[in-house]
């Protein structure tokens, strides 16, 4: 073989090699490229459909089609369309989980004739009762069974307790009339959690009591009226109160066993005879949460899947 054919034959092993190289190299760059699309748009998908359940599960476990019609919209806030996804109730309405797909366009891969790609994401959210939440309110409720709805008194009018003098008042972060009403009308901000063992507030405190429950009334301007049935999320009215025990041992404190939420409705009464109405209701709130407890209707929420 002269040398010019060699070197003709060597350049066409090069040139063959250089191809196949290149298609390597392309598939490569289709691989790369639209698995990072892929990648980024499964992100979205996976942030869209995880803050879509964590809204729903506010409504739960008492409003389920409403949890239902919020993670709908906030789905297609998040740029989810309404075929891409659906969102069910699970655990007796205490969780939603909502699925996900999306058929995604690909570039490079359609070299390949792969013109489209799928991504999936699920999330699941839970409620369960709260045991540890900021925002409580100075009143303490004697642990009991309580009917939700029923017409209850938060604070009573005379001292009817086993402790002489005390009248379901609590002393929050320190004690005195100013305290006491800024967290009536504020709730007190720091955690308090089941186990927890709080000074009782002697004394009937009427006026801070009257005064800072008006404020939280007065703060509700929302129409309809908020109801029982029918409240908005975040109404002033609602409050985060102990379920207490009391023990003759313990004259000083009481001890943190539950927490409930209560819609108030009026302050009645004057004087020594005095009392907060309302009734307990079902709300959900941000805090720590146990599924081994039994709760009074406060909820925290969570994801798990």
């Amino acid at each position: 073989m002269s040398l010019f054919r060699k070197i003709n034959n060597e350049k066409g092993n090069v040139l063959a090699m250089t191809a196949m190289a290149m298609v390597f190299l392309i598939g490569c760059a289709a691989i790369s490229l639209d698995v990072g699309l892929l990648y980024i748009e499964r992100a979205r998908i996976v942030n869209a459909i995880d803050s879509a359940v964590l809204a729903g599960v506010q409504h739960l476990p008492e409003r389920p089609e409403q949890a239902l019609q919020t993670a709908a919209s906030y789905a297609q806030m998040n740029d989810l369309q309404v075929d891409e996804f659906q969102f069910q109730l699970r655990d007796t309405n205490f969780s939603i989980t909502g699925q996900v797909e999306r058929e995604v366009p690909l570039h490079f891969a359609r070299i390949f004739n792969q013109e489209l790609g799928l991504v999936k994401a699920r999330a699941s959210a839970r409620v369960a009762s709260t045991s540890a939440v900021n925002g409580i309110v100075p009143f303490g409720v004697s642990e009991g069974n309580y009917q939700f709805g029923d017409v209850l008194t938060l604070k009573r009018g005379a001292g009817t307790f086993i402790f002489p003098g005390w009248y379901g008042c609590l002393a929050l972060g320190g004690t005195g009339a100013d305290i006491y009403e800024k967290n009536i009308k504020f709730g007190y901000n720091k955690r308090i959690s089941i186990g927890d063992f709080i000074p009782i507030e002697t004394g009937n405190m009427s006026g801070p009591t009257a005064t800072g429950i008006k404020y939280r009334i007065d703060q509700c301007q929302h129409a309809p009226r908020c109801t029982i049935n029918s409240f908005v999320d975040g109404c002033s009215r609602i409050l985060i109160v102990p379920i207490v025990r009391l023990s003759e041992s313990r004259t000083e404190t009481v001890e943190v066993v539950n927490f409930a939420a209560f819609l108030a409705s009026n302050y009645i009464g004057n004087g020594n005879e005095n009392a907060v109405e309302g009734a307990f209701v079902r709300y959900v709130v941000p805090g720590e949460i146990d599924d081994s407890i039994s709760g009074y209707g406060l909820y925290s929420s969570y994801l798990y899947e």
